[in-house]
C-alpha cells in the first residue's frame, strides 16, 4: 500500500481532513464551556447587581435598608442560593436555600468562579459590604458533556463519509490510468504498430501516452530493423554456404583432374573469405551493440593512415582502371589507428568498387575549423537521392545484385559511421546519380596525449 496512489491520494486527504476537523473540533470544545455559562454568569450578575442596588446603610438608624421584595428572594432561591455580609463580615439574616452550604465568610475576591458544579459570583457591595450570589451548573455540565459527545462522533463520522468519498473519487481519477494501463498490457511483439489514444486521456496523462507511444515507435523500428538485419544476415551467408557445398558436391561426383580440383578448392576458399569477412563484420556491429567494442585512444597521425590505406587499394585501383590520387596534410587525431585504417579502406574501396573504367578516386585530408576533414570523392555511378538517407544502415544497397557481384555485404558504411561517431566526429555523404559520391568525415583535432580505452556503442540506424 506504501507505493499505492490511490492510498496515498486517500491517506494525504485524510490527514488534511482529519487536521482541519481536530483544530475546528479543538477551538468548538474549548469554547463550548464558556457559551452554555454565559446564561448562567448573565443569571449571577444581574442578581448579584439588583441587590446592590437595593442595600443602603442608614447612619441615622445605623442598619441597613434592604428593599426588596420577599417572592424576588423566593423565585432567587428556587434556583440558587445568596449571602450578603457587612464591612466587618457580619452576615445578613436573610433567605439562603437550605439545600446549599454557601461560604460563611466573604472572600473579598470580586469575580466568578466554579466550585465542583456550583457556579458563583461575589462582587463589593455599597458602604463596605459583600454580596454573593451562586446556582448548581449541574444541567449545563451534563450539556457540555453531551455538546462534546456529539462533537467527537460528528466528527468521527464526517472523517468516515469523506475517506469514502476520498477513495471513490480516487478510484474514478485512477479509471483513466487503469484504462492506459489494459491498453499497453495488449501490445505486444506482434502488434507494435498499435498506439495508445492520446485524445481519450485526461490532460494530465496526456504527456505519459506521447512518451509510451515514443517508445512503442521505437521499438518497433528496432524490432523491424532486427528482423531486417536477421533476413539480410541469412541471406549473404547462404550464397557462399551454396557455392561451397555446390563446388564440393560437385568435386566428388567423379574423380578429377588435379587443375579441377584445384579450381574448386579455389572456388570454396573465396566463398569462405566472403563469409569470414561477413561473420567478422556481423562479429564487430555485435559487439559495437552490446557495449563490448574497446576503441583505444592515442595520438594517431591521420595523414599517415590514409596515405598507407590508399597505397594498400592502389592496386585493386589499377586493375579496376580507376585513378586513385590521394593528397594530405599532417593532422593529428585522438584515436584508434586500426578502426581509423578501416574506415579509410571501406571508403576508398566503395570508390573503386563502382566506379567506372577510366574513372577517378580523389582522397583529401584537410584542417578546418579545428577538425580533421577527410574527403573520398569518386567518379562512379552515383547514389539516387531517395537512397541516400538509407545508405549507412546494415545491409542496405542500392543496386543488390551489382554489390553482390563485387562482393560487397552491405555492412561497410554502417562500421564507418560507428568508427566515425565513437571518435566525436560525424559522416556525412554528397552524390548525383551516374556522376559520383563524395563522403566527407570530420574528426575532432588531437587535445592531448591519451592512451586511454572506452567502451562505445554503435549509433542507431
Amino acid at each position: 500500500m506504501r507505493n499505492s496512489i490511490r492510498w496515498t491520494l486517500i491517506g494525504w486527504f485524510g490527514l488534511l481532513l482529519a487536521s482541519v476537523l481536530g483544530v475546528y473540533g479543538a477551538v468548538l470544545l474549548d469554547r463550548i464551556p464558556a457559551l452554555t455559562l454565559d446564561h448562567v454568569d448573565a443569571w449571577l450578575s444581574a442578581h448579584a447587581n439588583a441587590f446592590a442596588a437595593v442595600l443602603r446603610w442608614e447612619p441615622d438608624e445605623k442598619t441597613w435598608d434592604f428593599d426588596i421584595r420577599d417572592e424576588y428572594l423566593d423565585e432567587v432561591a428556587q434556583e440558587g442560593y445568596f449571602r450578603i455580609w457587612g464591612p466587618k463580615g457580619e452576615a445578613f439574616e436573610i433567605l439562603v436555600a437550605a439545600n446549599v452550604e454557601g461560604p460563611k465568610w466573604p472572600t473579598g475576591t470580586d469575580g466568578l468562579r466554579t466550585r465542583g458544579d456550583l457556579r458563583e459570583l461575589e462582587i463589593a457591595g455599597p458602604d463596605g459590604s459583600r454580596i454573593f450570589v451562586g446556582r448548581s451548573i449541574a444541567p449545563e455540565l451534563a450539556e457540555i458533556a453531551s455538546l462534546r459527545t456529539t462533537v467527537v462522533v460528528a466528527g468521527l463520522a464526517v472523517l468516515a463519509l469523506a475517506l469514502a468519498g476520498g477513495a471513490w473519487l480516487a478510484r474514478r481519477a485512477l479509471v483513466p490510468v487503469a484504462t492506459l494501463s489494459a491498453q499497453a498490457r495488449s501490445i505486444g511483439a506482434r502488434n507494435l504498430s498499435e498506439r495508445l489514444d492520446e485524445g481519450a486521456c485526461p490532460v494530465e496523462l496526456r504527456d505519459l501516452a506521447r512518451s509510451f507511444n515514443g517508445t512503442l515507435e521505437r521499438l518497433e523500428v528496432a524490432f523491424a530493423r532486427q528482423a531486417r538485419f536477421t533476413a539480410d544476415a541469412s541471406h549473404e551467408l547462404r550464397t557462399p554456404v551454396a557455392i561451397v557445398r555446390a563446388q564440393a558436391d560437385q568435386a566428388l561426383l567423379r574423380a578429377r583432374t588435379p587443375e579441377e580440383y584445384r579450381a574448386a578448392l579455389e572456388a570454396c576458399s573465396r566463398a569462405a573469405r566472403r563469409m569470414g569477412d561477413l561473420v567478422e563484420r556481423l562479429l564487430r556491429l555485435a559487439r559495437a551493440d552490446a557495449d563490448e567494442e574497446s576503441v583505444r585512444r592515442e595520438s594517431v597521425d591521420l595523414g599517415a593512415v590514409v596515405r598507407e590505406g590508399a597505397d594498400l587499394l592502389r592496386p585493386s585501383a589499377a586493375a579496376a582502371e580507376v585513378d586513385l590520387r590521394c593528397e594530405t596534410v599532417p593532422v593529428r587525431v585522438g584515436g584508434d589507428p586500426r578502426l581509423l585504417a578501416d574506415v579509410v579502406s571501406n571508403l576508398v574501396e566503395n570508390g573503386v568498387r563502382y566506379n567506372r573504367p577510366g574513372g577517378r578516386v580523389d582522397v583529401s585530408l584537410v584542417r578546418d575549423n579545428g577538425e580533421a576533414v577527410l574527403r573520398v570523392s569518386d567518379t562512379g555511378i552515383g547514389i539516387p537521392p531517395e537512397a541516400q538517407s538509407q545508405i549507412f544502415e546494415r545491409f542496405f544497397r542500392v543496386d543488390c545484385a551489382r554489390s553482390r557481384e563485387h562482393g560487397g555485404s552491405g555492412l561497410g558504411l554502417s562500421i564507418v559511421r560507428w568508427i566515425v561517431e565513437a571518435h566525436g566526429g560525424s559522416v556525412g555523404l554528397e552524390s548525383r546519380l551516374d556522376e559520383g559520391s563524395t563522403f566527407t568525415v570530420r574528426l575532432p583535432l588531437d587535445g592531448g596525449p591519451d592512451s586511454s580505452s572506452i567502451k562505445v556503442r554503435l549509433a542507431e540506424s
